[in-house]
C-alpha cells in the first residue's frame, strides 16, 4: 500500500486515523509511485509517531470506523461506504451517513497536523466544482445517468458510479432505497 511505502520513503508516519501524516502537510496530500529501472539512492524511513497521545481522530469518527489507534473498519467508514462500497447499505450503514452523500474526512479535519499545516491547494483540478457542492436532494435525484456522466467527466465523484450516488443520496436522506429506510 502507498502508506507504507511513503513511509518507508521517509514522508511521514501513518496517523491514528491510518492516513499517511507529513510534517509539511499534514494527511491532506495525494500519493503516488513512479516505476523506475534506474538505482536510486533510498531515503531514510520515517520511524517516529508524531501522533503522540492525540486521539482527536478516534474521538470524532461519527461510526466507531476508529474505535482503536492505526486501525479502521472499513465496513463503518462513510468514506468507505458512499464510495467504494457496491450494493445497498443495512439499515444500521443507511443510518450512519447523517447527510454524506460522498466521503467524509471528518478524521482528517480534527488532525491538528492538518489544523495547523494544512493549506488550500492552488491546483484548479482539485477544487471542487461549484454545482457539487451547491446541489440539492431534489438536484442529484433529478440527476439521469447521461447528466451525470457528462457533469462528473473528470472527477473523482465518478469513484461513486451513478447507481451508488443514488443508493447514497437516498440514504443520506433523499427518499427510500431499495434495502435502507430513509435516515431522515
Amino acid at each position: 500500500m502507498e502508506k507504507v511505502w511513503a513511509q518507508r520513503a521517509g514522508l511521514g508516519w501513518q496517523g491514528k486515523h491510518t492516513n499517511l501524516i507529513t510534517r509539511d502537510y499534514g494527511s491532506w496530500v495525494f500519493l503516488g509511485e513512479i516505476l523506475l529501472d534506474v538505482e536510486l539512492e533510498p531515503d531514510s524511513p520515517f520511524e517516529e509517531d508524531l501522533c503522540g497521545s492525540c486521539t482527536a481522530c478516534l474521538e470524532a469518527c461519527p461510526t466507531g470506523a476508529l474505535s482503536e489507534a492505526y486501525r479502521i473498519d472499513a465496513g463503518r467508514c462513510i468514506s468507505y461506504l458512499t464510495i467504494e462500497h457496491r450494493g445497498e447499505f443495512s439499515p444500521e450503514q443507511a443510518g450512519w451517513l447523517n447527510g454524506w452523500i460522498f466521503g467524509c474526512d471528518i478524521c482528517q479535519e480534527v488532525c491538528p497536523w492538518n489544523v495547523r499545516f494544512a493549506r488550500p491547494t492552488v491546483e484548479q483540478a482539485f477544487t471542487p466544482r461549484e454545482f457539487i457542492t451547491s446541489f440539492s436532494v431534489d438536484d442529484w435525484l433529478g440527476l439521469g445517468e447521461e447528466c451525470w456522466d457528462e457533469l462528473l467527466r473528470g472527477s473523482a465523484a465518478r469513484r461513486a458510479r451513478y447507481n451508488g450516488l443514488v443508493r447514497n443520496v437516498r440514504a443520506a436522506g433523499g427518499g427510500p432505497s431499495h434495502q435502507a429506510p430513509s435516515s431522515g
